[in-house]
Formats: C-alpha cells, structure tokens, sequence
C-alpha cells in the first residue's frame, strides 16, 4: 500500500486544480465575450463600409452639382454678355427714332410755312388777274406738294411712334432680363458657395469613415488576439488541471 501524499502536496493540488477551474471559466468567459465583441465590430465595420460608400456618392454628387451650377453660372454670363451687346444697339435706335422725330418736326414746320406761303401767293395771283394766272398754278401745284408733304410727315410721326414704342418695350425687356441675370447670379453664387462646402464636408466624410473603417480592423484584429489568448489560457488551465489530477 502506497502512503498518502503528504497533506501540503494535497492542498497545493486542490488550489492547482481550482486555479486551473477558475481559470477555464475566466477563459470561456473571455472567448464568449471576444467573440461578441468580434460579431459587434463585424456589423460596425459593414456599417462603416456602407457610410463609406454613401459619403462616396455624395461627394461625387456634390461634384457634379458643383460641376452643374458653374455650368449655369457660364450660361448666365453668356447672357449678361448678349445683352451688354444688344443694350447699346436699342439705345442708339433709340436715338435714331428721336432724330426722325426731329426731322420729321422741321419738315412739318416747313410744310406749314410753304402752305402759308401757298395762300399768300394765291391771294396775290387773283389780285393781279390774267397776268397771275402762272403765278397761281405755281401757288396751287405749292399747295397741292405741302398737303402731300403734311400727309408724308403724319406717316413718318406714326411709324415713328410705333417704333419709339417698340424700343421702349425691348428696352424694358433687357432691363427685365438683367436684373433677372444679375439675381440668378447671386443665386448661383450662393449655390456654388453651398456645392462646394457640402463637397468639402462629403469629402471630410470620406476621410474620417476610411479612418474609422481601419479602426474597426484594428479593433477586431485585436479582440481576435484576445480571443486566442483566451483559447490558449484556457489550454493551459486544463493542462494544469490534468497534472494536478496525475499527481493526485
């Protein structure tokens, strides 16, 4: 018959195999928690790529809108610069309508005063009788070309305020179109101001869930070195648990 171990021997191989018990279960528990812990950064790291790819979107969306609105910007200086063109040709028809309408007012004037000649000079013709006889068909054929000339200046005053009206008209419209220029640009310029700022804040977006998407590979490679030391501390406690057992 063997003898009994010694009671010192026995008592450090009940704290060994309780160690080692104590152990498994701090390494189980450590393994299970790793394990979640790696399941989380799997759903974080998929939610990282997906924000990664909607901030990649946005920051070409923000381009293309930016890219859109220097593209209207481009139109409306085009037009600004047709209708820098066009103001000085209405303005200088303007122009040309007010001297017609001065002309046409000296012509009036010399036609009222060849009419009053007309009549002086008939009234002369019929005092002198036979010998006025010539002088009055001149007098008359005077009358007959100053009616003519009366009606000819009416005509041109007519066309002449038709066409001042005209020009007012499309002189209102350019006026209209580039005050409508001159807030679209404005406009435009807030927006390009706002294009390039969500651009900006796209890209910033994209920089920090690339670096957060590292990040979370960096935490799940290191949860996955805690996990195995879990393993293998778990190993080893039932390798001290076994030998406790032997020497028991």
């Amino acid at each position: 018959m063997e003898p009994a171990p010694p009671m010192a021997e026995t008592n450090l191989q009940a704290q060994l195999g309780g160690i080692a018990a104590r152990l498994i279960d701090i390494a189980g528990c450590v393994a299970a928690e790793a394990e979640t812990a790696t399941a989380m950064v799997r759903g974080m790291s998929d939610h990282a790529q997906r924000l990664a790819a909607l901030a990649t979107a946005l920051e070409d969306a923000s381009s293309a809108m930016e890219a859109g609105v220097r593209q209207q910007s481009d139109t409306l200086a085009d037009a600004r610069a047709a209708l820098s063109v066009n103001k000085p040709i209405i303005d200088a028809l303007a122009r040309s309508v007010e001297g017609v309408a001065a002309i046409s007012a000296t012509v009036a004037q010399i036609a009222r005063e060849s009419r009053v000649l007309s009549l002086n000079a008939r009234i002369e013709a019929a005092r002198a009788g036979l010998e006025g006889e010539a002088f009055g068909v001149v007098a008359s054929e005077m009358s007959t070309l100053t009616g003519r000339t009366k009606r000819a200046t009416d005509e041109i005053n007519e066309q002449a305020c038709v066409i001042a009206r005209d020009v007012g008209a499309a002189n209102a419209v350019v006026a209209a179109h580039t005050s409508l220029v001159v807030r679209q640009d404005d406009l435009l310029v807030a927006s390009l101001a706002g294009a390039r700022h969500q651009r900006d804040t796209a890209t910033e977006l994209v920089s920090i869930t690339a670096q957060t998407s590292s990040t979370i590979d960096a935490a799940a490679t290191a949860i996955g070195r805690v996990g195995a030391n879990a393993v293998a501390v778990k190993l080893l406690a039932r390798q001290i648990s076994k030998l406790a057992d032997t020497d028991s």
